[in-house]
């Protein structure tokens, strides 16, 4: 008797090196994994922090790939001052400051850091959390973040499958410019977006699902990796979620972790990380003394 319906692992055709670059952009599963690769010795970097919604992943990753004056100075018309800190509508709260120089410095950080990668990573994984974005009401502009704004300040509206292949086709193709062998890897984030409700969390997700099936249809780069769906219909319980009931456990996302490896690694590929993880563990190692 069968009580789950296990993911049957499917080797990609793109097989990637632990030992080149990655870069992974979007939602905060994709920082999850930017920390399970940097503990096994991969050099990956997420340099934008935290973006939810395709429009805003999109946004930074075109202002990088403008000319450094013109980016950081579209960048720095982006930032607000509230209570005392600085903030941006285009990034997180990781470039937040009690001083405007501060979050200035820290958004060319992240601009050069994606700028001088992009030419020569392996892959790029891109992870889209939500369909649901807020455009600010003065300008239009889609923001990254709200940054706590009354809510007053924003319209709120659900993006529609055209609206992400529109802006994301463009932008692939600006990118395998300026790398033609690099692979993009989408993944849909697992994490439920309970505000916006059932119905509309799942319509969400819906949404972008069939957005990146459109462009994987569209660019032979371009591939698909189902964490969404693996913590759905493999898992699917509440034990492998956070006390939150939102966001995936760290026994789950472990699990995504593992079938990640399996899907587009090799076994010596698989086996470099192991003894990099080794490594790290070596080095948080304490000898207690008595």
């Amino acid at each position: 008797m069968k009580f789950r319906t296990e993911y049957k692992v499917e080797r990609s055709d793109v097989v990637l090196n632990p030992e080149r670059e990655v870069m992974l952009l979007g939602s905060c599963f994709a920082d999850n994994i930017t920390k399970r690769m940097v503990r096994c010795r991969w050099d990956a970097v997420n340099p934008f922090g935290v973006l939810f919604n395709p429009l805003s992943i999109a946004e930074a990753v075109n202002l990088a790939l403008l000319p450094e004056n013109e980016g950081q100075q579209t960048a720095e018309a982006s930032l607000f001052e509230c209570e005392g800190i600085w903030h941006s509508w285009l990034f997180d709260s990781g470039v937040s400051a009690r001083d405007k120089a501060t979050s200035e410095t820290r958004i060319a950080e992240a601009l050069n850091i994606f700028r001088s990668r992009i030419v020569k990573i392996e892959a790029l994984f891109v992870t889209f959390g939500t369909a649901w974005c807020y455009f600010l009401n003065a300008t239009g502009d889609v923001a990254a973040n709200c940054h706590k704004q009354p809510q007053s300040l924003f319209t709120r509206r659900r993006i529609g499958i055209e609206e992400i292949v529109s802006v994301w086709k463009t932008l692939l193709e600006k990118l395998h410019t300026h790398n033609p062998t690099l692979q993009v890897i989408f993944t849909v984030s697992p994490v439920r977006h309970l505000k916006d409700g059932f119905v509309e969390n799942m319509r969400s997700k819906a949404t972008l699902i069939l957005a990146v099936e459109e462009l994987c249809k569209r660019f032979d780069f371009c591939r698909y990796f189902p964490a969404y769906e693996i913590l759905n219909d493999d898992l699917r319980d509440y034990r492998f979620y956070a006390a939150d009931l939102a966001h995936p456990s760290e026994q789950a996302v472990d699990y995504i972790w593992e079938i990640f490896q399996e899907t587009y690694l090799d076994p010596a590929g698989r086996q470099r990380l192991k003894e990099g993880e080794k490594l790290t563990r070596r080095a948080e190692h304490r000898t207690i003394i008595t």
